[in-house]
C-alpha cells in the first residue's frame, strides 16, 4: 500500500514538474536565429569536425587505435639514414614518413578519444560544422601532403637501404666464418685439439648453424618486404579508386 501510494506521489510530481516548465515557456516570447545570416555562439569543448595539423603528426598511430568506429586510417613509411624530417612544433623527432591519413567523418561518433592520445596535438575538433555532402566519399578527409611520386620515392630508399644492410650483414657473417675455418685450421696444424670433439666436426656445427641463421633472417626479411609491397600496392589502388570516383563526378557535374 505504502509502495503505491509512492509511486502515485513520483509520477504527479514527474508530470507537474514537466509541465510547470512547459507553461514556464509558453508565455515568453520564440526568438528565431536568421541563419546563415546569424549564428549562434557555440559552448566550449564542442565536438564537430576533425582536424590534423599533419607537420605535427609523427605516424605513431596512437589516434587510429583509440577510434571505436574505425573512422581512421593512418600509412606510414620508415626514412632511412640519410632523411631528416626535422622536429614537431612539440620539440618530438620525426622518423616516419605519413604517406596517408584520412578521416571518414562519416563514421565519427565525435567522442573525441583520438584527440586525447595524440603526444604532439596534431589531431584536434574544430569549429566546423558546415561540411555536408551528396556524396559519402567527399567526407572522407585526407590530410597527408606527400605527392605519389614521394611515396614511391620514399618506398624505394628504404628498400635499397634494408637491401644493403641485409648484404652487409651476409658479408659479416662469411668474414666471421672464414676467421672461425682459419683458426681451426691453425689449431690443427699446430697440433691442438678442442674439447669435446674434433676440429671438423665442431666447424661443420658451426657452419650448419650459420647456414641456418642465414636461411631464416632471409625468408623473414622476404616476408617482410613482400608484406610492405602489398600495403604500399593497397594504398595506391584505393587511391587511385577515389580519384577516379571524384573526376568521374566532377564530369557528370559539368
Amino acid at each position: 500500500m505504502v509502495k503505491a501510494l509512492t509511486d502515485i506521489y513520483t509520477t504527479f510530481k514527474s508530470i507537474f514538474t514537466g509541465m510547470g516548465i512547459t507553461f514556464r515557456h509558453l508565455f515568453t516570447r520564440s526568438v528565431t536565429v536568421q541563419y546563415p545570416q546569424q549564428r549562434d555562439v557555440l559552448p566550449e569543448r564542442v565536438r564537430l569536425k576533425l582536424h590534423v595539423n599533419i607537420d605535427d603528426c609523427i605516424g605513431c598511430r596512437l589516434c587510429e587505435r583509440a577510434c571505436p568506429v574505425e573512422c581512421i586510417e593512418i600509412g606510414t613509411i620508415k626514412s632511412t639514414d640519410d632523411d631528416d624530417l626535422g622536429e614537431t612544433s612539440t620539440g618530438h623527432k620525426k622518423r616516419l614518413w605519413v604517406d596517408q591519413f584520412d578521416i571518414d567523418m562519416a563514421k565519427c561518433c565525435y567522442c573525441e578519444l583520438c584527440v586525447h592520445p595524440c603526444p604532439t596535438d596534431c589531431i584536434t575538433m574544430v569549429e566546423d560544422y558546415e561540411y555536408s555532402a551528396y556524396d559519402r566519399n567527399d567526407l572522407i578527409l585526407s590530410f597527408s601532403d606527400m605527392t605519389p611520386e614521394q611515396i614511391e620515392e620514399a618506398g624505394r630508399k628504404l628498400e635499397e637501404e634494408e637491401e644493403a644492410k641485409r648484404r652487409k650483414k651476409e658479408e659479416a657473417m662469411l668474414a666471421r666464418k672464414k676467421k672461425e675455418e682459419a683458426k681451426a685450421a691453425a689449431g690443427e696444424a699446430g697440433g691442438e685439439k678442442p674439447a669435446g670433439g674434433g676440429t671438423g666436426e665442431a666447424s661443420k656445427d658451426s657452419d650448419a648453424e650459420s647456414s641456418r641463421g642465414a636461411d631464416a633472417s632471409g625468408s623473414g626479411d622476404a616476408d617482410s618486404d613482400a608484406e610492405k609491397a602489398a600495403r604500399r600496392a593497397e594504398r595506391e589502388a584505393r587511391r587511385a579508386a577515389r580519384k577516379a570516383e571524384r573526376e568521374a563526378k566532377k564530369k557528370s557535374e559539368d
